[in-house]
């Protein structure tokens, strides 16, 4: 079956109305069909269930039709691989809104709760040098504070620095809790994304050797080039640039801290190891070698955060489980051994944690409840 002829049958599909061998034929491009064309089937899947006519054709059946056939779609681990392949079938229900289908009240939920989980909102506590705390967040109005003849902008979602500063080796630090994220415009006009759980320690006037900050979490920097270079510690590495745009992830629970490039060109240093990174490159910490390890994983999955989604490329309940605590300041337990599926498909930040775990469960490879803040996991 080509490209062509599952688009051709994606409204029948839809409907319940296709041949057993067509069915099949289905099931089969489904295992092998490459990632560029399952991602072209899925726009077209969800154009196709906006049509009023296909809709009020589907038979009653169609969510528990829907379901065994991404059951079905499951194939068996292969060699040492611990996370069994979903196809396209789930990533149809997890992607561009298909999910929503589901999430309709006629749907039957299954998340067993009362209670409503909002996500993560722009907020920080700004550290200044002097100890003193500044909450920063969306209800804040627009304010600024004055240090000498440098002025600390303030507003909803970031802050700024203007003006020049008389203090020397002088430190801020600007931290998001969980459930949050914030931006930060630097004394050389570098603007820094922070996401949750993170934390950025800056000077508030860079020298004339370097602009040096250091890292904790995940930031997305967009660096303003400069014959100075701008530097990131994070624990083990260095990031060397001129002016570039990049994301580091330094979360101890997601292991060795990793580098992806965007644009531009970066140095990443270790004390066995110094890469030069082209655009699409990712560095990685190997804590048995001592030395960077080089790969290049899907840029759009990486900063995702920064665009406002969760991207999910093939990964286990356990690592979504991780990025939704930190987005939505919940606990995660599990109950027995972990769900072994992996899952992919886009799905908005936006919504409330509610919606997103009745996503997961549509694909019935997982079960959630929720008992205050924590959310429970089970086969």
């Amino acid at each position: 079956m080509t490209k062509e002829d599952v688009k051709n049958l994606i409204p029948t599909l839809i409907s319940g109305q296709c041949r057993a061998e067509e069915e099949a034929a289905f099931q089969t491009w489904l295992q092998q069909a490459p990632e560029e064309e399952l991602s072209e089937i899925m726009e077209l899947y969800y154009d196709t269930m906006g049509n009023g006519d296909v809709m009020s054709s589907m038979p009653a059946d169609f969510t528990s039709t829907l379901q065994q056939r991404i059951r079905s779609s499951i194939a068996p681990p292969q060699n040492n691989w611990p996370y069994v392949r979903v196809a396209a079938a789930i990533a149809l229900l997890l992607s561009i809104g298909v999910a929503g289908y589901l999430l309709k009240p006629k749907s039957p939920a299954k998340l067993h709760t009362n209670a409503i989980i909002t996500p993560g909102t722009d907020k920080a506590i700004l550290t200044l040098a002097d100890g003193t705390q500044v909450e920063l967040g969306r209800q804040q109005d627009d304010s600024s504070i004055h240090i000498g003849s440098q002025v600390i902008r303030l507003d909803d979602s970031k802050i700024s620095y203007n003006g020049d500063a008389t203090a020397k080796n002088t430190f801020n630090t600007l931290t998001t809790p969980r459930g949050a994220q914030f931006q930060i415009i630097l004394p050389d006009g570098s603007h820094v994304w922070l996401n949750a759980v993170s934390s950025l320690r800056y000077p508030v006037a860079f020298n004339e050797d370097n602009r040096t900050v250091e890292l904790t979490g995940q930031a997305y920097f967009d660096i303003v080039p400069s014959t100075t270079p701008f530097i990131v510690k994070t624990g083990v590495t260095t990031i060397q640039v001129l002016g570039t745009g990049f994301d580091v992830m330094s979360y101890q629970e997601e292991g060795p801290a990793k580098t992806t490039l965007l644009k531009g060109s970066i140095v990443v240093e270790t004390a066995g190891s110094r890469c030069q990174l082209k655009p699409g490159d990712q560095a990685t910490y190997n804590e048995n070698t001592a030395k960077l390890d080089i790969s290049r994983p899907p840029v759009d999955e990486v900063i995702a955060w920064k665009e406002g989604e969760f991207r999910f490329n093939g990964i286990s309940i356990v690592a979504i489980m991780r990025q939704l605590s930190r987005w939505y300041d919940v606990d995660i337990k599990y109950e027995g051994p972990p769900p072994t599926t992996a899952f992919s498909g886009n799905l908005p930040r936006k919504e409330n944690v509610n919606e997103i775990l009745h996503a997961l469960e549509a694909t019935e490879a997982a079960h959630f409840s929720i008992e205050g803040r924590t959310i429970i996991v089970r086969k």
